[in-house]
């Protein structure tokens, strides 16, 4: 995952008030006992969509997946908006914003299916979120398929700009697309939403999902093939790729 192909075509109120009438601020907020958040609220000049599907998305995600996933899945869109800034992509950020944050929902208890891959538990959450609100189907199906496609470079990048906007932002997030930001953009991103103790608790999560249902780790028969077939085949192991931590001098 970490190498995955780089190239893309491409006041006062109550609490809970305050979360569900401005979830941008609201999320950078819950993330200050790491790490102030910033008084304007934005990311390296990056504003979270502050709509009521916005909202219920950051409050599924928030409800049901560890800090560490939630944290990682705010910076897949804050590096998502980068990469985007950077390349002048013209696109929904309201539809990456969505699908970055749900994007991880599947390896969670709350929405773990029996059988299913956990990138498709985390698109139909979206989905049914999204129908819930109203939601032009051909965005719900765009998300669907940014949620899908988030770990499947090779494909999303065939795909609509906001799957390889969050195919992108969650790749950034483990080394990926570092040279398209600036410096002391990705810096603001670790300072706002800190990256502490990610790598362990993600591998954590994925293997307990391989051992809950092995059948749908997303294994390819072309892997099995290559491994009876061709003399030395070996893949990298996810797990080796983000033992070194790439972050190492942006903070």
């Amino acid at each position: 995952m970490v190498r995955w192909v780089q190239s893309m075509e491409e006041t006062n109120v109550k609490r809970d008030e305050f979360l569900t009438t401005f979830p941008g601020a609201a999320v950078l907020a819950s993330i200050a006992p790491l790490s102030p958040a910033p008084a304007n609220g934005l990311v390296a000049g990056v504003p979270l969509p502050h709509s009521a599907l916005a909202a219920e998305a950051t409050q599924i995600a928030r409800a049901s997946e560890a800090p560490e996933i939630f944290r990682h899945s705010l910076r897949t869109f804050l590096f998502a908006e980068l990469i985007a800034r950077a390349r002048g992509v013209d696109h929904d950020p309201e539809i990456v914003y969505v699908a970055s944050i749900l994007h991880d929902t599947g390896l969670s208890s709350a929405h773990m299916s029996a059988s299913e891959r956990f990138e498709v538990d985390g698109a139909n959450v979206a989905r049914t979120l999204m129908q819930k609100h109203g939601a032009d189907e051909r965005n719900i199906e765009t998300v669907w398929d940014a949620i899908a496609l988030h770990d499947s470079s090779g494909i999303a990048r065939w795909k609509q700009t906001e799957v390889k906007l969050v195919n992108a932002g969650v790749n950034a997030d483990f080394g990926g697309y570092l040279d398209e930001m600036q410096r002391a953009d990705i810096a603001a991103v670790l300072r706002a939403v800190p990256r502490t103790n990610f790598t362990g608790v993600f591998i954590d999560a994925v293997a307990a999902v391989a051992a809950r249902k092995p059948e749908a780790t997303g294994n390819s028969f072309v892997t099995d093939v290559a491994y009876r077939r061709v003399p030395g085949f070996h893949l990298v192991n996810f797990c080796d790729e983000v033992r070194d931590d790439p972050f190492k001098g942006y903070t």
